[in-house]
């Protein structure tokens, strides 16, 4: 229920980056400022642009990034960078303008500065990992956030696994910190004005797989229950596949079925994407995404609400859908009766509601009495949100269940909508003709699911989960399926 690739900033790719340098009227920068002033309106953005991502997805997605990183301060250039500053973070701007100064493609990336000397990103973080502890170097907010006992811990144990810093390589959207036994990279690193710390991100480097059979290899070695399909479309059997015939927990990947369910309607005329519903207090789930904190009575058309269920997986907008579009059809899809919504799995979770579980347990055989149960859930108490703060798993059993081959194939039926090319996940855009992404993940529970279309014209889908009895290590899994994409061409 919480989007799996939380580590990744979402990319917004409407088209190609164009390898000449648009005339610009207004300046890059005074468009990227205009658009984050908002709300979006057409005139600023190309046809062929709005062609691939109609206002109110980039709305959303520019919604987004606010949400993820504050809000929008100014746009500047930073030699030949352009840079989006926010209140807690800075992206990359890639944009490309016509002749009239519209947005013809638009891209967001993770930022690194790359000055140097006293003060600098890389002289900090040499002093961080490589000179004794000084708190002094992190803004209070930081430290707020990660006590300094817990980062005293933290920097320890990253210099126990991999010994002393030997250099700090920075780029312009990445730094590479070179250990005596390996390497770490940040991927998002921020300084207040007075030189500290307030935001800091480590990830470990993509993973490296020579051929499929590795790649399916290095998936089952992981502990716990993990299944992994990659298949070529059209293609008559796989070409890679471990435990594919169980279906495992996938978290909010299951939005899929409810998004499949809503393209079937609209196309059979029952639904409109322009229709809009009414949020009302019932309604309310927990996060991921922002509508449970939208006031009573706002109206959103189906269109903006599948963009929130997709890329930013808000969970409030997925059972304002679900309701809409009811629950046979995606029941029928996903293959799980009865499925539950997002707020009704979190009120089983909750352990106030410790009997509620204990009968939706008991209820396993049985359809109709597990229907009555989340009847029931759909109005019970929700649970706070320090009950998920330790990270242990909550009745993994409260969740939503597919195969691979399942996640496929609902896939493939809204490859084609733009809401499932909003957020690209694992996978690198550039390396792809197209990307179509959803993942899901909780404590103990984690799937990415992505059809891509190769730079030669093939198109695969790749699906792999993780179930655990215990926390997952996620950074693992993102670079084991990033590299597995990688081997596609």
């Amino acid at each position: 229920m919480r989007p799996a690739a939380t580590v990744l900033l979402t990319v917004l790719a409407a088209a190609p980056l164009a390898s000449a340098q648009a005339q610009a009227a207004p300046s890059p920068a005074a468009a990227v400022t205009r658009l984050f002033s908002g709300p979006v309106q057409p005139a600023w953005l190309a046809l062929s642009f709005l062609a691939a991502l109609p206002t109110e997805a980039l709305q959303t997605a520019l919604d987004g990034l606010t949400d993820q990183l504050g809000a929008f301060v100014r746009a500047e250039e930073r030699g030949e960078t352009l840079v989006a500053v926010f209140e807690r973070g800075d992206l990359t701007v890639l944009s490309t303008l016509d002749d009239q100064g519209r947005f013809t493609a638009l891209r967001f990336a993770p930022l690194v500065a790359t000055a140097t000397g006293a003060g600098s990103p890389r002289e900090i973080l040499t002093r961080i990992f490589g000179g004794p502890f000084d708190a002094s170097l992190f803004a209070p907010s930081f430290l707020a956030a990660v006590p300094e006992a817990q980062l005293r811990a933290l920097l320890a144990d990253v210099r126990a696994q991999f010994g002393a810093l030997r250099d700090v390589q920075i780029s312009a959207q990445i730094a590479g910190l070179i250990f005596e036994r390996g390497q770490l990279n940040v991927t998002q690193f921020a300084l207040d004005d007075q030189g500290r710390v307030t935001a800091l991100i480590l990830t470990s480097p993509p993973a490296q797989l020579a051929s499929l059979d590795e790649a399916r290899a290095a998936f089952a070695a992981l502990p716990g229950q993990v299944s992994l399909l990659v298949q070529e479309v059209g293609a008559p059997a796989p070409a890679a596949a471990l435990n594919v015939t169980r279906p495992l927990a996938v978290g909010s990947t299951f939005k899929l079925a409810i998004l499949a369910d809503l393209q079937a309607q609209v196309s059979a005329g029952q639904k409109q994407w322009t229709d809009e519903v009414t949020l009302t207090d019932a309604d309310r789930s927990l996060p991921s995404g922002t509508l449970q904190d939208a006031p009573t009575g706002s109206r959103y058309t189906l269109r903006d609400l599948a963009a929130r269920m997709i890329a930013q997986s808000d969970n409030t907008a997925t059972d304002l859908l679900l309701g809409v579009v009811g629950r046979a059809g995606v029941e029928a899809r996903f293959g799980q009766q009865p499925l539950p919504s997002t707020r009704e799995v979190f009120a089983l979770k909750n352990p106030a509601n410790a009997a509620l579980l204990a009968e939706y347990r008991a209820a396993v055989l049985s359809v109709p009495a597990r229907r009555a149960v989340l009847e029931r859930a759909r109005v019970a108490p929700l649970p706070a949100a320090s009950a998920f703060a330790g990270g242990g798993t909550l009745a993994r059993d409260a969740e939503w269940f597919a195969t691979p081959a399942t996640l496929c194939r609902l896939m493939a039926g809204v490859a084609g909508l733009k809401e499932t090319q909003l957020n690209p996940g694992v996978a690198d855009p550039s390396k792809f003709r197209s990307v179509s992404y959803k993942g899901g993940s909780e404590p103990g529970v984690l799937n990415l699911t992505t059809q891509v279309t190769t730079l030669t014209g093939r198109t695969y889908c790749v699906s792999a989960t993780w179930n655990a009895p215990r926390p997952l290590q996620e950074d693992a899994f993102f670079g084991l399926y990033g590299a597995t994409l990688n081997l596609l061409k």
